[in-house]
Order: structure tokens, then C-alpha cells, then sequence
């Protein structure tokens, strides 16, 4: 097939969770089917991600949309029913790149990522192509949860204002032949505004280096927690444990070690920093600190889809204690191998089992670490993807 990949943002480098999923599937895809990503880029220091894309085989054609023009789309979304995330990616010369794409080119499948790019739909009407749309998650969903954590009255407003408008705009996601998203609880979420017949499963999945695992003793009473730190379901998630859980784990375990690791961190995650607590910032092997920690900690609190940082742990073998909302969108096959909490005794009677069981780890664990690969490898599932997609251009 030929396929043209639509993002409105450059998915490079894959360090984040929506940049991860689209350059995985790019990645993938490019085996068996020619790819082109239409994307954008904010500054020239961008433009060696591009090379990195194309060495990889995958054509890419971007169009600058420089970070003053997307303030100024936000300022004139004030006055309009568009959602900010929308607005910011809002870009006519993209949508002109589109355009001359499409018609130069006889795509079997358009792939739009993430509902940013829907605004980019009419752009490909001159195309008789199968046009799909991957939200990966349903964002009127993480921003309902969001408001009932957030506290500074403003900001409450805005994402408020956000929350309604963004409910409304993925209703737009209707008009693509079939929309995807990553997790059946966000499934049931869109259902309400989306005919439920559109709606399929494209789950996150893990990189290939994470099943080859290497040997690598982990550390005694080591916890961590990883993730983008600007991400603010992380940085609830990183305070809400370093505040209130691991006190407790230390007054039972007084040499317990707390790792936060991510890429960004606030100011007031570095002040986390202690003789107990490490605040690593970006680090170039995450694989690594996992395998050196007893366990991984996944208190999230709100938010949706399925953190990155759950599967990779499963991946490897690390044990994971988390809330129910961080593993929602876990195939029911591997949520057997998470131990829920979601308050904080929980996660201190939780933690406390991993540390006295060690047979967990080397049992348990390993059953899991065999599992994943089969479930959640990128091959089967774009895979999968390709499939239905060829049966979809059959039918048609």
C-alpha cells in the first residue's frame, strides 16, 4: 500500500507518548508499504529530525509553523468555538503541503493522528482514499477527569472552556471511515458522540528492545516512576506520591530510594530531591532504570488511554503497582499481572508485598515479561492494522 501519514507534529525524537505511538506505526509500517508523513515543525533545529524520519524510510514533508504563529491561534481561538489544542496546530500552509500531496499521489490509506489533525480533512477530498483517524485517546475524557483534581481557579476556567469545546470537536471524528483509540474505556467515552460502529482498538504498544532483556540485578527498596514531566496527569502522579505515599513506605523501609525519572521536570519536582529521592531528569536508557528498580509506581490519578510506562515495566518483568485509571486501557490479559491502588495505603501495603515477596518478580513477572510481546508487540499490532485495512480497501 501507499500511505500517506498526517501529524501535526514531527513524531521525533520518539521520547514521548503521542510521538512514541506515531513514529512506532510509521516505523512499522514502512516493511511491508511506502510511507509518507505529512507533518510540522516549529524551528529549523527541527529539520535533523527529518533526516532521522527519512533515513528510516520514511519520505517526510513538513511545513514550518513557528511557535508565534501558534500563540496568535490561540489568541483568536479566544473568540471562536474551537478547542486551543485545535487552533494551535492550525496552519494553511500545511493544509496547501496536504493538498499538492494528495493530488501528486495515489494513496490507498491517509492515516491522521490525534484529533489536532481532524481540522486537516478537507484537504484530502480530491482523494478517493481510505481516510482513518488514530485520537490514540479521547481527550474530552482526560480533560473530565482533569477538572476534578485541578485547583487554581483559572486554570479550571480554561480547561473548562477546553473540555466542552473539544467534547463538541470529536464528534467531527464521525466523518472519517474509521476512527481509533487505544483503550476500551476511551471507547466507550467517544461512543457518544461517534456511531459506535467506527470505532475500533489501536492499542499503545511496546518497542521491540524491551523484550530482549538484559542481566541486570535490581536494587533493593529502588521505586520508580518515569514519564514526561510536562505532562501534568505525571506531575500530579509524581507529587502525589513523593508527598503522600512514600512517607509511609519509608517508615517501614527507611533505606527506600524514590527515582523520578522523565524528561522536563518542574521546579517544584526538583525540590523533591533528598537523601531518599532522586530526581533524575531525561535519561538515554529508561530500559535501564527499570530493571534496576524493585518496583514501578504508576499513581495516576487522571487522564486517559495507556501510559507508556505501565507496558514497558510488564515488558521487562518489573513488577507495577498502580490505580485502576492508569491500566484502564490494559488488555484484560495483562491487568492480572498489575497490583491496584488507588489511595495511599493501598500503595503502601502493595509496595510493601513487593519488597517481602521476591518470588513475584522471578515468577509471576516472568509469566507476564513471555506474555507481552505476543499482545502488545508494535509487529502484531500494525500487523493487525494492515489487515484490516486491506479487507477495507476490498470491501469498498
Amino acid at each position: 500500500m501507499k500511505i500517506l501519514i498526517i501529524t501535526p507534529r514531527i513524531p521525533y525524537p520518539p521520547h514521548r507518548g503521542d510521538n512514541l505511538h506515531a513514529y512506532n506505526i510509521a516505523k512499522q509500517l514502512t516493511v511491508n508499504n511506502e510511507v509518507d508523513i505529512a507533518t510540522q515543525i516549529k524551528n529549523d533545529k527541527q529539520f535533523e529530525f527529518v533526516e532521522r524520519l527519512k533515513n528510516e524510510s520514511i519520505n517526510t514533508y513538513i511545513s514550518k509553523l513557528p511557535i508565534i504563529k501558534s500563540i496568535w491561534n490561540l489568541f483568536l481561538s479566544l473568540f471562536s468555538q474551537r478547542p486551543f489544542q485545535v487552533a494551535f496546530f492550525s496552519n494553511k500552509n500545511f493544509a496547501k503541503l496536504i493538498e499538492q500531496l494528495v493530488q501528486k499521489n495515489e494513496y490507498d490509506l491517509i492515516y491522521f493522528h490525534l484529533v489536532r489533525s481532524v481540522q486537516y480533512l478537507p484537504a484530502t477530498q480530491s482523494s478517493d482514499s481510505i481516510k482513518v483517524i488514530d485520537l490514540t485517546d479521547a481527550v474530552s475524557l482526560y480533560l473530565e477527569r482533569y477538572l476534578k483534581f485541578v485547583q487554581n481557579p483559572f486554570r479550571k476556567i480554561f480547561f473548562s472552556i477546553e473540555q466542552k469545546r473539544i467534547y463538541k470537536y470529536e464528534k467531527n471524528a464521525g466523518s472519517f471511515d474509521t476512527v481509533f483509540i487505544c483503550s476500551e474505556v476511551d471507547r466507550e467515552h467517544l461512543k457518544q458522540n461517534i456511531p459506535d460502529d467506527k470505532i475500533k482498538i489501536l492499542r499503545n504498544g511496546v518497542n521491540e528492545s524491551f523484550f530482549s532483556k538484559s542481566e541486570m540485578e535490581y536494587v533493593k527498596r529502588r521505586i520508580i516512576f518515569s514519564g514526561n514531566m510536562p505532562y501534568y496527569p505525571n506531575r500530579d502522579a509524581t507529587l502525589f506520591f513523593a508527598n503522600e505515599i512514600f512517607p509511609k513506605v519509608l517508615d517501614n523501609y527507611p533505606d527506600s530510594k524514590f527515582y523520578i525519572v522523565g524528561q522536563k521536570p518542574s521546579l517544584k519536582i526538583k525540590r523533591l530531591a533528598s537523601e531518599n529521592v532522586f530526581v533524575t531528569g531525561f535519561v538515554d536508557d529508561i530500559k535501564k532504570e527499570y530493571l534496576l528498580s524493585e518496583v514501578n509506581v504508576a499513581p495516576i490519578r487522571f487522564g486517559a488511554g495507556t501510559p507508556n510506562k505501565v507496558l514497558e515495566s510488564l515488558a521487562l518483568g518489573v513488577p507495577v503497582v498502580a490505580t485502576d485509571i492508569a491500566i484502564g486501557g490494559l488488555p484484560n490479559e495483562l491487568k492480572k499481572y498489575v497490583l491496584i491502588a488507588n489511595n495511599v495505603d493501598e500503595f503502601r501495603k502493595k509496595i510493601t508485598f513487593i519488597f517481602e515477596n521476591k518470588n513475584y518478580r522471578t515468577e509471576i513477572m516472568k509469566e507476564c515479561s513471555e506474555l507481552v510481546p505476543k499482545i502488545l508487540g508494535w509487529k502484531n499490532i500494525v500487523s493487525d492494522f494492515e489487515t484490516y485495512i486491506r479487507i477495507k480497501i476490498q470491501n469498498e
